[in-house]
Formats: structure tokens, sequence, C-alpha cells
């Protein structure tokens, strides 16, 4: 593995850059999106959880992985009604996507992986990493949440066993990547404190009593309007003790994907003859 002199992107030289593309590195990308988070969290929360995530993830990641400035506008127009909220539309949204991809791919990385923050970019980030690798560019994109959701649901203590926005996970998680500003912990317990469990769907009108659209896994936005609590779960459960348990899981496993991520022969590009395949090859210091 090689040694780095730091693990982000932008306090790296353009030489120490390329040595990482010679050393096989995996590119990390946090997205998140900046939009309202309920009474008590900040608008940058799905941006801060993404890069704080990612950042643990590199650090104790057995292959070499070089994070990159976070992206922390995201695709979030079912948030516009509240204040704080700063949406990109889907066309640019994508189109960030694609030319952060390519620069990565014209400098010579040959693994890329967009890491997630906000349920309403994981749609266009699906779609869009489609499109790329196809076209040749080795671009990946998962959620920071779902590879240890097995691990983190059960811990949960609040009514709702499931994330949400503004929920238990996220608040919980927020106070340990705040844990050394006290007062800022402080407020966020203090914030949380009382508010009710909501454990139905956003988009479903106050006092309908049914739900079929999650029943029928349908897509339907959640959207937040004026007179919404801006918050789906159950907040006032969040601890900071709860935040560092899940800290902890959530950064394990997305180590653990970046290990296998980059010893994983992928296909790559259009390959119409079936006696010649496209395969991208396992990164430096995997290959068994």
């Amino acid at each position: 593995m090689t040694t780095m002199r730091s693990i982000l992107w932008q306090d790296l030289t353009n030489a120490e850059i390329a040595d990482l593309r010679d050393a096989e590195a995996i590119v990390a990308i946090p997205v998140g999106a900046i939009e309202q988070h309920g009474p008590h969290l900040c608008v940058e929360t799905d941006a801060l959880l993404s890069r704080g995530v990612t950042l643990r993830a590199a650090q104790r990641s057995k292959v070499p992985v070089v994070v990159a400035p976070a992206l922390p506008y995201g695709f979030s127009p079912h948030h516009v009604s509240h204040p704080g909220t700063i949406s990109l539309r889907l066309q640019t949204y994508m189109a960030v996507i694609e030319d952060i991809a390519r620069s990565l791919t014209a400098s010579g990385f040959r693994r890329i992986v967009f890491v997630n923050g906000h349920g309403g970019n994981s749609a266009p980030l699906r779609a869009k990493v489609t499109e790329l690798v196809t076209d040749g560019m080795p671009a990946a994109a998962l959620d920071y949440w779902t590879p240890s959701e097995s691990v983190w649901i059960p811990m949960l203590e609040g009514a709702l066993k499931r994330g949400g926005h503004a929920c238990e996970m996220e608040t919980a998680v927020v106070m340990a990547l705040k844990a050394d500003d006290r007062a800022e912990v402080a407020r966020l317990l203090d914030g949380a404190k009382g508010l009710p469990a909501r454990t139905i769907q956003p988009w479903v009108a106050p006092g309908h009593p049914s739900d079929p659209l999650t029943q029928a896994g349908a897509a339907w936005p959640p959207i937040f309007q004026a007179d919404d609590c801006g918050y789906y779960g159950d907040p006032g459960a969040a601890s900071e003790e709860l935040g560092v348990r899940i800290l902890e899981v959530l950064a394990d496993a997305l180590a653990r994907f970046f290990e296998g991520f980059a010893a994983t022969p992928l296909r790559l590009g259009v390959a119409r003859d079936a006696a010649a395949p496209s395969i991208s090859a396992p990164l430096a210091g995997t290959r068994a």
C-alpha cells in the first residue's frame, strides 16, 4: 500500500496525485445535499455525513483510497418548500456527476466511487453510473448506509426501525461527528428531545390511514411541504453514544466495500464480440 501524506485530494500536489494514480488508488467522492433537516439538524447534514463516513472508511481501508472534495449540492426539489434548501435540477446534477467522473478518468484513475448521503440522489446516481460504465468510465455509486444496514438498524432504540430523514440515525451520527464541539452536541440533544416519533412516510397527507406506495415499493418522493415537521423517524431517541457505535459500523462496512471493489474484475464498456469481453482488472496489490 502506498504511503499518503494526506488522504484528502485537495491537500495534495498534482505530482502526489499522479503517484496515487500509479499506485491504483480508489477515488471516493462524498456527495450530499443542502436541504432542510427538521428543527434540529443543520442543512449540511447529508454532505456532513457522507464526508465523515467516507473519511473514516478511507483511513481504515487496506487499499489506498483518496477522498476528493465533497459535492455538497444534490437533487432536492422535494425539500424546497422549506428555507435553506439549495437544489440542483436533475439534468444539472447528472451533468456534474458525469463531469467529475470524466475528469478523474482523464487523470488515469481506474476505480471511482460516489459515496452518497442523500436519498434523493440515489436514483439519479444509479442511472448516471449505468451510463458512465457502459461508456467506459469506471464509476460506482452507493449510499453510505447500505452496506451495514443489517447491523445498524437493530441498534436503533426509537419507534422507526429504519433510516429516515433527520431521523434517529442521522441525528446520532451527527452528534458523533460533532463530538469535539460540546456546545453543539448539547444543542442537538436539546433540539431533538421531545420531538414526537414520525413513522408514516412524509408523502402521505396527515390523517390518512394507509400507505399503498410503501407497501408496493412504488416511487414517490417524500414531499416536505411548508406545513410539514421536516423530519421522518424518531430523532428524540438519538444519543451521542449510539452515534459513535453506528459511525464505527458504517465506516467499517464502507472500508470493506473499498477493498472488495478494488479486488474485483469488473465488466466495463460495451463489447459486442463474445470472444473479446471487456474486463477491468483488479487494482494493484489486490490480485490473487
